[in-house]
């Protein structure tokens, strides 16, 4: 349990990066380490589908990550979450017209929420990092 909790919290602070280096500019990709350098650790980025910002996400998060898969946030099966250890939930957009997924009872799988996806979600869980 702690482990997956440290590794949650570490990907949120990388995650945290990839939103500055966004409002920084136009910044190219980040280098793809070399294998044996990547975290050991199988990501699951949910979003919107070839969208500019799944992209540079899914960008960033294989430069470091040993492996990286993507998913469709609107019709989302939460049980793909089982064969990864970290999911990362994402929408960029209208927030009236985003996707609003909920959590399925007993899902237990370490969670990263960004954008109005994470907005939406942690609203729904009662969190203070959910929509005012």
């Amino acid at each position: 349990m702690v482990k997956r909790i440290l590794i949650t919290a570490g990907l949120m602070v990388l995650l945290g990066g990839v939103c500055i280096l966004a409002l920084a500019g136009d910044e190219p990709a980040p280098a793809a380490q070399p294998a044996a350098d990547r975290v050991n650790l199988r990501i699951l980025y949910v979003g919107q589908p070839r969208s500019p910002r799944q992209k540079d996400f899914t960008a960033f998060l294989k430069a470091h990550f040993t492996a990286v898969r993507t998913a469709d946030l609107v019709n989302f099966d939460f049980s793909r979450s089982d064969d990864f250890d970290v999911t990362v939930f994402d929408y960029d957009g209208d927030g009236f017209k985003a996707p609003r997924p909920r959590l399925p009872d007993g899902f237990s799988r370490p969670v990263v929420t960004v954008g109005v996806a994470g907005g939406l979600m942690s609203s729904n869980w009662g969190l203070k990092t959910g929509y005012l």
